[in-house]
């Protein structure tokens, strides 16, 4: 018979929990004795009970005060009574139906005749239809559900680490839960995080009501299967968003490849490409994110819709139905056939995911738009902060998409899996749109706005299109948007109702919004609106990138912000901040997501350059430098010591020689040290290609070797990544390859300069490759081994250029490594004293690349470091170092059971972990 690993797992550690139960003694003893009347409820042989309750959880930063019984009549039969200050809700369910009923509104939907077969609440199994992996929750429900009390109490002891206060009498679950039981074990009294919770347990039961006993209520029917398949799916849903398992929280970033899709990670977000006719992307949509979509509906129609069917007494599914029937024939006929496709993709039925599609989005949000002689550059900041629902779990399927549509303009949409409408995006013309909701649902003669923003996506290339195509639309309830143009240099604020629009002009003033501002849009409401108008007046004239994210930082997003997106249009680029369980997207990080660069990915809007092996050729590039604001003294220092200015330069590709890659490219050196040998900086380019041995469109890794003249381990590191389908450069540092002239090595003061060239040339190097066809723009890393290893840690603290930093056997405290590290540190050190520097002089020409003295600016998130844990040149006191100094984590400091040499035996485990993290996200 075949066991699964994970159970045979857990049945382990059943059998080890019964083994040593004793080693507990009384507390053990006691929390089973306590606990056998709840596993007794819990593992389903109680076939008649009552559970009363009462709990206060905290919504919304409000506690909710919130009583229920839940009764159990026979194996088909139970009552769950829900009461609210506000709300109330009973679900009735027997052998010949279910009910639904709202008492505050005078209504029950009563459910009778087939059974959905997936989706029910027969009490028999429910625990397994309810409880999925998508919750936390699911395995330890699993480990307990057919274990007795003796196991559990030990699972709990051993595993949980609850412990027995005889102070306070209760049971401790860490610092922040507590529980204890009533004498005879039927009450449990509960607090977590400071929310209380009363249970009951009663065997004492009254006779059923029958399904259709409702005095007073107006009975409204409704199918069985599809008001069990309601409260079911709501319910599953529920569970997931409150308590979210890792595979919501922290997603596996597999990337897949569909005919006309593709799905793409970029620092934890997902990105998914698709391109064709309507049908053909819709098809790839499901097939990409056929989970997510799934969940993006159950969120929307079964959750939402079900607290929604409580709230106004009014079944939701019909609402969004009589919605979608007014609304559809205003709909482009290729959005409803991509809404089909994408249907039969996920294998639902085309009716509900087209309704779903037209969910009203009521969102309460802000934006901005800000350019001119508001923004430090001249250039146009378009701000959309999207304020709405978190709490119903819209988070887990958030994505963007960048869409190349037969015939009609690219353009990429800030979305979620499961939804074709847009309600935040820009297209390949440098037109970027954001909508804010406002009253008037029901009024649902004309274009959805989603649409509506779509199609403008698809269809204007100038501000004067967009405003002409809502003009003449016919349009639905109240809405607010702020549409920017970025090739104008100019926005519009919108207020738009199906009887008018009005437009509010950049610097104009407006009775809801106050006083214009000069060259400024600016779109909120209430006390939003005033900090939002504050913060863009006390920056005007020194708005860039930074600073305009910070003006949709809280309490301008409020406590439900989903996402928050900054389009600059002129640079077809966008930053992207998502809501996860824990936080708004106001307090989650940005990722920069390139537009044109994606559409050259997808051979769109510009033809893709080929090399040719025959001549040289030469490319522009743009230095990204960007050191920022630093408080620390001694690290301002040596950023003034190793920045430069930025500027444009040139980077030439010549054929390689030998066995030194596919190409040479060579670029001027940032901070040239008048030796023209060595202020030409050199990297063998190795290929990404594919199976035919075409160079194909990959992420890059620049290569910094080690202090062998051969750079033999650097070479070898280019060579592996390149066999994992990434592009390598392999840079020669100065006085190495190319660089190399008839002086060996650098002398004396000479040193100094070299070795801030050196971190220089890294970091150039990284603007140097994005200028560069086939490469992956967006995914440019950096690696280093030992000597290269601290230049690369160096190169880290400068900024948070590149995408992923990988440091091999090096680490912190340079000085100390070459004073009393052996071998190869050795070497340096007598060429060091050659020179007849003392001790503290060369002290002091080491600080200027000293890591610790930048590691506190490394991003850890993105950083690798791995060690030997027998090295002699760099002591693994010296990683240890730099891992604290940086605040890696743990699993981001890799310690190998090898010496400074013997580490070679682990680069194929180095090198697919570099492959698995430039694909994946380490960012939190």
């Amino acid at each position: 018979m075949n066991v699964c690993p994970c159970w045979a797992r857990i049945l382990c550690c059943l059998v080890l929990l019964t083994s040593f139960s004793s080693l507990w003694g009384n507390d053990s003893e006691r929390l089973a004795q306590e606990l056998a009347p709840w596993i007794e409820l819990t593992s389903g042989e109680l076939e008649q009970f009552s559970l009363t309750g009462k709990a206060a959880p905290v919504i919304d930063g409000n506690e909710q005060p919130v009583t229920f019984q839940l009764i159990k009549y026979d194996a088909e039969s139970f009552d769950l009574i829900l009461e609210h200050e506000k709300y109330a809700a009973t679900v009735r369910r027997r052998v010949d139906g279910i009910a639904l009923a709202v008492p505050k509104h005078q209504v029950v939907f009563l459910g009778t005749g087939e059974i959905d077969p997936v989706d029910h609440l027969q009490p028999a199994g429910i625990v397994d239809r309810l409880i999925k992996s998508g919750t936390a929750i699911h395995l330890p429900v699993q480990l307990v559900k057919d274990a007795s009390a003796e196991d559990v109490a030990g699972a709990l002891m051993l595993l949980a680490k609850v412990t027995y206060s005889s102070d306070e009498q209760r049971w401790k679950f860490g610092d922040k839960a507590s529980f204890a039981f009533s004498n005879d074990n039927r009450t449990l009294n509960a607090n977590v995080n400071g929310a209380p919770l009363e249970l009951t347990i009663s065997e004492q039961v009254a006779a059923p009501p029958g399904i259709k006993d409702w005095p007073g209520l107006t009975i409204k029917n409704i199918p069985r299967a599809e008001l069990e398949r309601q409260l079911t799916r709501g319910t599953r849903r529920a569970l997931e968003v409150l308590t979210p398992s890792n595979s919501l929280t922290n997603p596996q970033a597999r990337e897949r490849k569909v005919e006309h899709g593709e799905l793409c990670w970029v620092e934890g977000q997902r990105v998914v490409l698709l391109q064709g006719t309507p049908e053909q992307i819709g098809k790839a949509h499901g097939e990409l994110l056929l989970q997510e979509s799934h969940r993006c509906i159950d969120s929307v129609l079964y959750a939402f819709g079900t607290v929604q069917t409580v709230v106004n007494g009014r079944w939701f599914r019909e609402d969004l139905q009589q919605a979608h029937a007014r609304l559809a024939p205003h709909i482009p006929e290729r959005h409803k056939v991509e809404t089909r496709a994408l249907a039969a993709s996920l294998k639902l039925d085309a009716e509900l995911v087209e309704t779903v599609n037209v969910f009203p989005e009521l969102f309460h949000c802000s934006g901005f738009a800000v350019f001119g002689a508001a923004t430090k550059d001249g250039k146009l900041y378009h701000g959309r902060v999207l304020d709405y629902m978190t709490t119903i779990g819209l988070q887990d399927c958030a994505t963007t998409f960048i869409i190349a549509p037969d015939g009609k303009i690219p353009f990429a949409n800030v979305g979620y899996a499961g939804f074709i409408g847009s309600v935040s995006g820009m297209n390949a013309e440098q037109i970027s749109l954001g909508e804010m909701g406002g009253r008037g649902e029901g009024q649902w003669d004309g274009v959805p706005m989603a649409t509506l923003m779509r199609r403008a996506l698809e269809e204007c290339d100038s501000l004067a299109k967009v405003k002409t195509l809502w003009e003449q639309s016919p349009r639905t309830c109240e809405y607010y948007y702020v549409f920017a143009d970025g090739e104008e240099k100019t926005a519009v604020g919108v207020a738009a109702t199906p009887e008018k629009i009005q437009f509010v002009l950049p610097g104009e003033g407006h009775e809801l919004l106050g006083e214009g501002i000069q060259d400024s849009v600016v779109l909120s409401a209430g006390s939003r609106l005033q900090e939002l108008r504050k913060r863009v007046t006390e920056g005007h004239g020194k708005i860039d990138v930074l600073a305009a994210q910070n003006l949709m930082c809280r309490p301008v997003a409020m406590t439900s912000n989903l996402h928050n997106v900054l389009f600059v249009p002129e640079d077809g680029v966008f930053y992207v901040a998502n809501a996860d369980h824990k936080s708004p997207a106001a307090e989650r990080p940005y990722v920069k997501i390139d537009l044109r660069e994606y559409l050259r990915r997808m051979d769109v809007g510009e033809e893709r350059a080929q090399l040719e092996l025959q001549a040289e050729q030469s490319f522009t590039a743009v230095d990204t430098l960007s050191v920022g604001n630093e408080e620390s003294t001694a690290a301002c220092k040596c950023l003034d010591e190793l920045s430069w200015p930025n500027a444009q330069f040139q980077v030439t590709l010549k054929p390689a020689w030998k066995n030194n890659g596919d190409w040479m490219v060579r670029f001027p050196s940032a901070r040239p040290v008048k030796n023209e040998l060595n202020d030409t900086v050199a990297m063998e380019w190795f290929q990404a290609k594919n199976a035919a041995g075409e160079p194909i469109v990959a992420p890059a890794v620049v290569v910094i070797h080690e202090s062998g003249s051969g750079m033999t381990a650097g070479r070898l590191i280019a060579q592996m990544l390149q066999a994992k389908g990434l592009h390598a450069f392999m840079i020669h540092l100065p006085f190495y390859g190319v660089r190399r002239g008839e002086q060996r090595r650098p002398q004396g003061e000479q040193l100094v300069d070299t070795l801030k060239q050196g971190v220089a040339d890294a970091r150039r190097a990284r603007d140097a490759v994005a200028a560069l066809p086939l490469v992956d723009a967006s995914r440019i890393s950096l690696q280093g081994t030992s000597l290269g290893g601290f230049l690369a840690a160096t190169t880290a603290g400068l900024d948070n250029g590149y995408h992923r930093v990988f440091i091999l056997l090096a680490g912190g405290d340079v000085y100390s490594v070459l004073m009393e590290g052996k071998r190869d540190a050795a070497k340096v050190r007598e060429e060091l004293m050659k020179t007849g520097l003392t001790e503290a002089e060369v002290k002091e020409i080491i600080d200027t690349i000293e890591p610790l003295r930048l590691a506190h600016r490394v991003n850890a998130d993105r950083t690798w470091l791995f060690s030997g844990t027998h090295d002699e040149v760099v002591p693994l006191r010296n990683a240890e170092l730099f891992a604290k100094a940086a605040k890696l984590e743990e699993a981001h400091h890799v310690k190998m059971l090898a010496n400074h040499y013997s580490g070679v035996i682990f680069l194929p485990m180095v090198v697919q972990q570099m492959r698995d993290a430039i694909y994946a996200s380490a960012d939190k």
